[in-house]
């Protein structure tokens, strides 16, 4: 290999660390360790605090979060990088906002009408609700499950180390045993099914709220958004291959639904308005389910291709509708 290229391979290598530290830098939690370590990556040589500032631009576009380690020696960009810049930049940004990097590159991850469980090597057991991810933790002592999308049911095993399982808003740290934590739009849902769990918002300054057997709760960054109250009937069915519904809109029914249906479920809201539905579903059959569904409910389904498909109110549904 010329010299000219074994300079090429290294800038290469320089810039594929660069971007690995930027990835790690936005996660929601990151520890003091990483950082050190980041921050002694870029004083061992000039370029690699370049190649870290040049990344985290990039990716700062779609995550303005994005930490960047101090540096005296930066040099400025060239013509000829700052082009490059300008035409790599929409092609990442678009990368990042459309493809699901952290679920693709996740420890463990289910696909969609998938269910599965694990045993982690502490003993505890999980299990991965439809199209859901998490990365594990057991290093040092640690014991956290990071759930990156979707739910997971957890039966903590003992262990002198707190087990918690955290996302996006914050934490839910097990004060017994079994609890699931379900990764929403907007919050975070977790329904406790043993003992008990705390739930610690990761921007809230009070304690935090803890969450009874039987119970559920949900939380954003900044609190409680949702306070404590019975958990829904067969709130953890899901795990039997069942959702339970009792007197709930059809439209709300038919978004669980979708959590289980590979494609595109289309649900004409406002046509479903007053439309409500109490019965049991299958998660693993859902032609089967919208069928059922149908049968109760005065519905329309149009399936435009096995992966789209429509659902609106059928012309009967000027009449009251049928409860069951």
């Amino acid at each position: 290999m010329t010299d000219a290229a074994l300079a090429s391979h290294h800038i290469a290598s320089i810039e594929e660390q660069a971007a690995n530290w930027v990835v790690m830098l936005d996660d929601e939690v990151v520890d003091a360790s990483t950082r050190a370590a980041c921050d002694r990556w870029c004083a061992q040589d000039p370029r690699h605090a370049q190649a870290l500032e040049a990344m985290r631009r990039m990716w700062q576009a779609v995550n303005p979060d994005t930490p960047l380690p101090r540096t005296n020696a930066l040099q400025k960009p060239t013509v000829r990088r700052v082009a490059g810049l300008l035409v790599v930049l929409p092609c990442a940004i678009w990368i990042a906002q459309s493809l699901p990097w952290r679920y693709w590159l996740a420890d463990e991850r289910t696909a969609v009408g998938e269910t599965r469980e694990l045993t982690l090597a502490d003993g505890s057991h999980i299990t991965l609700n439809s199209d859901s991810a998490v990365d594990v933790d057991l290093r040092d002592g640690k014991r956290r499950v990071r759930l990156r999308r979707g739910e997971v049911y957890v039966e903590v095993a003992q262990g002198a180390a707190p087990f918690a399982v955290i996302d996006r808003d914050g934490a839910a740290v097990a004060l017994g045993t079994r609890y699931a934590v379900r990764r929403d739009e907007h919050d975070t849902l977790v329904t406790v099914d043993e003992s008990r769990v705390q739930l610690r918002p990761r921007e809230a300054r009070d304690a935090g709220v803890v969450v009874a057997a039987g119970q559920q709760a949900r939380f954003d960054r900044q609190g409680v958004t949702m306070p404590v109250a019975d958990a829904a009937p067969g709130a953890l069915a899901w795990r039997q291959g069942r959702l339970v519904f009792q007197d709930v809109p059809a439209r709300e029914v038919l978004r669980e639904l979708a959590r289980y249906r590979p494609g595109v479920l289309l649900i004409d809201d406002e046509a479903l308005e007053g439309l409500r539905f109490t019965g049991v579903l299958p998660t693993t059959q859902s032609d089967q389910a919208l069928a059922l569904l149908a049968s109760a409910l005065p519905l329309r389904i149009s399936r435009v291709s096995p992966w789209l498909v429509r659902v609106t109110a059928s012309d009967s549904s000027s009449r009251s509708p049928t409860v069951r």
